[in-house]
C-alpha cells in the first residue's frame, strides 16, 4: 500500500516551445510544467495516522498547493 500523504520524490518535467511567425520570427513561448510524485509505502503501525489495522487520515491533496 502506498501512503498518499508522504513523498517519496518530486521530479518537474519543463518543456519550452517557441512558435515563429511566417518570416521566422520567434514572436512567443510557453513553459508545460509536469510534475510527478514517487510516493512512499505506507509505514501502517510506524504512523500517527494508522488506528485499529487502518489510515485513519481524512483527505489526501496531491496537489503542491
Amino acid at each position: 500500500m502506498k501512503c498518499p500523504y508522504n513523498r517519496k520524490s518530486e521530479t518537474q518535467l519543463q518543456n519550452w516551445n517557441q512558435n515563429p511567425d511566417d518570416n521566422q520570427n520567434f514572436t512567443d513561448g510557453k513553459i508545460v510544467t509536469q510534475t510527478v510524485f514517487e510516493l512512499m509505502d505506507c509505514e501502517k503501525e510506524n504512523c500517527g495516522a494508522w488506528h485499529d489495522g487502518k489510515c485513519c487520515y481524512a483527505a489526501v491533496s496531491l496537489c503542491n498547493e
